[in-house]
């Protein structure tokens, strides 16, 4: 059986008519949008179980970042209660 196909970006609009989406950098703006993309294959990113939260290392892999950058975006996210640390990585709160 074929899966079915992923539409990419689906949660763009959502996300661009948030109030928070203006008072982002560049940066934290594209992490939040491909994070939400992120979070429909991947649940432990919304919710993750106990002691298996992202780490920062793996959300630098997935987003093809630097650390520094992401480091700078995920600040900016948690700010605006976007992102939250969750023992030891990082839940995406919003999507």
């Amino acid at each position: 059986m074929k899966a079915p196909r992923q539409r990419f970006g689906k949660h763009a609009r959502s996300v661009m008519a948030d109030r928070r989406w203006s008072l982002l950098p560049l940066s934290a703006r594209a992490a939040w949008l491909q994070l939400t993309d992120i979070g429909d294959v991947m649940p432990e990113l919304r919710q993750p179980p106990t002691g298996g939260a992202v780490t920062q290392d793996e959300l630098c892999r997935l987003l093809a970042a630097h650390p520094d950058e992401l480091t700078h975006a995920l600040k900016h996210l948690m700010e605006r209660q976007i992102m939250e640390p969750v023992a030891n990585g990082y839940r995406l709160k919003v999507f």
